[in-house]
């Protein structure tokens, strides 16, 4: 699978442009302000439905027009895949496969697995477990078919209850209800992100053997709740036993909405022990690790979208990480200022080049 061609419409500062991608590495250069960002924002944009930088979508639409349009050729198990995307000023948001129209924006994303890395992306490292469930679940998403059904059901088990908590003051049948239908899935998701992460460990450890820093890195999962607990009906007991606290809080403080991803060197976690730079090749590390998994074990090819990547880089940590993209199984989109600080790094990949200055995409030739 990869973006083999895109055509942006009234994007940010891009008023029109058609662009063919190779396969492998495209690097985009020019000037900060120049248009850049936009265009890898665009192709997220054309996987997730959202933005990376806004939350608004008339943001994104340039000036004085109606909507930003988004068409793409997707190359997937031989066949060419032809997908549509407009966002009117008004919110509307209008999605079409093959001409077909689409209801949700996972339909669109289970053809385009995505992945982001800008100078923000340290929140998976330094966060919270938000972003590390988002980080994992999204892998386990496209290597897992089943995940987001169930997934979908976890979710509307925890709205009712925490609806629940608003209205019901007293542990009910109802509450019992819930609590063993959320019992039941919790146990089926972790066993399914308990695999993924055992997957993505073996993918993570080849990339930082010549690490030193890293020697001893795990990665464990912790499901949300106590270790003690072992079963489903140990853990719907448990949702029994602290109903009067989740009362107070307002929502259900145990279950695999609370679970989180801890990276550790030799015991401790990788924030105390690591310095930036080593962080950085270790973020660089899990998204390479993750398109790989996705490749081997969804059997997609990825796209993984690099902002700024010289940002804070000294040269032995930028040596790590063109070493994961010169094996990377993913179609690869980089952002710098000049060419100079990505193109010496990886003798031997020959990427498409494309220049921007000020909203205006060029295919270049060096």
């Amino acid at each position: 699978m990869a973006l083999n061609t895109l055509r942006i419409q009234q994007f940010r500062n891009i008023v029109e442009a058609s662009l063919e991608f190779r396969s492998g590495i495209n690097l985009i250069y020019g000037e900060n302000g120049s248009g850049k960002t936009s265009l890898l924002e665009a192709i997220y944009y054309l996987a997730h439905g959202r933005s990376f930088r806004s939350s608004k979508p008339e943001k994104l639409i340039r000036y004085e027009q109606p909507a930003f349009l988004l068409n793409a050729k997707v190359e997937m198990a031989g066949q060419l895949l032809n997908l549509g995307l407009q966002r009117e000023r008004e919110g509307e948001l209008r999605m079409r496969l093959n001409g077909e129209d689409l209801n949700r924006v996972s339909e669109l994303a289970q053809l385009l697995p995505v992945q982001l890395i800008t100078p923000e992306s340290f929140r998976l490292l330094l966060g919270g477990p938000k972003e590390r469930r988002q980080f994992f679940d999204m892998g386990l998403f496209h290597v897992e078919h089943s995940f987001y059904s169930l997934w979908s059901k976890l979710q509307r088990v925890l709205k009712h209850r925490n609806a629940l908590l608003k209205t019901q003051k007293r542990y009910n049948d109802e509450y019992a209800y819930w609590d063993q239908n959320l019992a039941s899935l919790a146990f089926e998701l972790q066993a399914l992100r308990q695999r993924y992460i055992l997957a993505l460990d073996a993918a993570v450890q080849p990339l930082l053997v010549d690490a030193p820093w890293a020697s001893g890195l795990t990665l464990q999962l912790y499901s949300g709740w106590p270790d003690r607990i072992e079963t489903p009906e140990q853990l719907q007991q448990l949702l029994q036993q602290n109903f009067l606290q989740d009362l107070r809080l307002g929502h259900c403080q145990f279950g695999p909405q609370k679970a989180d991803l801890k990276l550790k060197v030799a015991g401790q976690t990788v924030e105390e022990v690591l310095s930036r730079g080593q962080l950085k090749v270790l973020l660089f590390a899990l998204k390479v690790a993750q398109s790989n998994v996705i490749y081997n074990y969804g059997h997609k090819k990825p796209v993984l979208l690099i902002d700024d990547l010289a940002s804070e880089l000294d040269d032995n940590s930028k040596r790590h990480i063109f070493s994961f993209l010169n094996t990377i199984n993913s179609q690869v989109f980089i952002s710098a200022i000049n060419t100079d600080q990505v193109l010496p790094a990886i003798p031997d990949v020959n990427p498409a080049l494309f220049h921007v200055e000020h909203g205006q995409i060029t295919i270049r030739t060096e």
